[in-house]
């Protein structure tokens, strides 16, 4: 009767660090989610302001500005897919 305790006790342990770690899995995985959502919404932004024909054309610098944006959101979703 003992040692089905301590088995019982055993693994009640074990679940409970299995429990743990799916939380902390879980919560990573959302931080990534945001992150990638909020990178996909960037990139579109981007596209629509760059590659708009219907809007008058962007001044050359606020084209790089936005360019410069494009490119940080598309290295930082590079970043979230890796993880």
């Amino acid at each position: 009767m003992n040692s089905q305790l301590q088995t019982l006790m055993s693994q009640a342990d074990a679940l409970r660090d299995g429990i743990h770690d799916m939380a902390e899995r879980t919560q990573n995985y959302q931080l990534n989610l945001a992150g990638i959502e909020n990178c996909v919404d960037t990139i579109s932004r981007c596209i629509g302001l760059v590659g708009n024909n219907r809007v008058a054309a962007l001044p050359a610098r606020d084209q790089r500005k936005v360019m410069a944006e494009l490119e940080a959101a598309v290295e930082e979703l590079k970043e979230l897919l890796q993880r």
